[in-house]
């Protein structure tokens, strides 16, 4: 049976002005955030925001320097991380050489003594199963490869029903190909047991693929909470528009329906404008570019530019341009896009305004 995510006024995860400091380090700053049962959570961000600081906090290996965290409504401050209702699936996988397959599996319920023999064999079986490891039971871990280790560690981790799975960022250590096979298994897994997945991450496309809702971080804090078309669409933060995925950039002085920019002069804005300072962000595949020769209709933002180089990507065309005041710019078009185009040649940059985003940081 397949499980979806729920609103309950029960969150899977409460986090209430969470902090850690290390000395005069602060590695998270005033986190608050609600994480829904059964829900596939991502936390996002480069190396050093917190991220992994923040999940230890969650499994109990560090506890807050302010802020509180409760698991299921039950405060968790104090609890040591073996009492918590939750295990963690680390990138390493963390299996044992010497044990089989089944052993492995087998080894939190074995160690619990709370489960006959019989009940513990018939659990290893479901779980391996679970994750399409029928059969591979008397294997040895040097008998498996990356994806199997991994799915071995998945079963593993989740025989015993924890209410909530952290994940380090999961599939770090597999290839390209096998990663984004992994990417849409765990989803899958996920959706079948029910259990609330966080999964700690620095890939952009892993987030944006596995998730139902995605925090992003950046010097310790969560700049912003959402889908992941809410994030890659809607960003509230230059960072967060910069982090994930790629956009242009064009900052100046917005009146609520044009952005000046010095050296550019004016750009059409999207509805929402607010007036003052400010970025305006538009994603390369909303950008569309031609000789001049018809000129876009009158309702698109366009700025002249100098044709750089073309990337052919086989899905996509990339078109590295650059702007008047010497800004770079790229846009994008699927398959091999507009013909008679010539590197050092004059092009018009333009795209919808309502696709473009505004940002006062």
């Amino acid at each position: 049976m397949t499980v979806s995510p729920t609103q309950t006024t029960v969150p899977a995860v409460r986090l209430s002005g969470v902090g850690k400091s290390f000395g005069s380090t602060h590695a998270v700053r005033d986190v608050t955030l609600d994480i829904r049962p059964n829900e596939f959570f991502s936390i996002l961000g480069p190396s050093g925001c917190g991220k992994t600081t923040l999940m230890r906090m969650i499994t109990g290996f560090e506890e807050p320097t302010e802020g509180a965290i409760e698991l299921g409504g039950v405060p968790a401050g104090g609890v040591p991380a073996h009492k918590r209702d939750l295990n963690m699936l680390f990138q390493s996988y963390a299996l044992f050489p010497h044990l089989s397959v089944h052993d492995n599996v087998a080894f939190e319920l074995k160690v619990r003594k709370s489960h006959p023999k019989q009940a513990i064999a018939e659990a290893v079986r479901d779980a391996l199963a679970l994750v399409r490891l029928e059969g591979y039971g008397d294997r040895a871990i040097s008998q498996l490869s990356g994806g199997q280790r991994q799915r071995v560690a998945i079963a593993r981790a989740l025989i015993g029903r924890p209410s909530l799975l952290l994940l380090d960022e999961p599939l770090g250590a597999l290839d390209k190909k096998l990663r984004a096979e992994m990417q849409l298994e765990l989803k899958k897994i996920q959706r079948e047991v029910g259990v609330t997945f966080v999964t700690v991450t620095h890939d952009q496309e892993e987030a944006l693929t596995m998730s139902d809702r995605i925090a992003v971080m950046h010097d310790g804090r969560v700049v912003q909470v959402g889908t992941p078309e809410d994030i890659y669409e809607r960003p509230a933060t230059r960072f967060v528009a910069e982090f994930i995925g790629t956009s242009n950039f064009l900052t100046g002085k917005s009146d609520g329906a044009v952005l000046t920019v010095d050296g550019l002069g004016t750009v059409p804005l999207p509805a929402d404008a607010f007036t003052g300072e400010a970025h305006l962000a538009v994603r390369p595949e909303h950008v569309r570019i031609s000789s001049g020769d018809p000129a876009p209709p009158p309702e698109r933002a366009s700025l002249p530019a100098t044709l750089q180089s073309v990337v052919y990507l086989g899905s996509a065309t990339r078109y590295h341009l650059a702007l008047a005041d010497g800004g770079p710019f790229i846009a994008e078009t699927h398959g091999t896009g507009p013909a008679g185009l010539t590197a050092g040649g004059p092009v018009l940059a333009h795209w919808d305004p309502q696709a473009s985003r505004l940002l006062a940081e």
